[in-house]
């Protein structure tokens, strides 16, 4: 199955690792140039873990 994953951050990075590792064909489709681009600059450059 080909699968489209809208947006390149952590969660959408994250569903597409695993539906790829699960066997599926996946397409991530991010507006910017690079992926998880928005993380970073939403909070500082800081990660939140918990």
């Amino acid at each position: 199955m080909h699968i489209a994953v809208v947006g390149g951050g952590v969660v959408g990075m994250t569903t597409a690792y695993e539906l790829n590792r699960r066997g599926h064909q996946v397409t991530v489709l991010e507006r910017h140039s690079m992926a998880g681009n928005e993380t970073s600059k939403a909070n500082a450059a800081q990660r939140s873990y918990g």
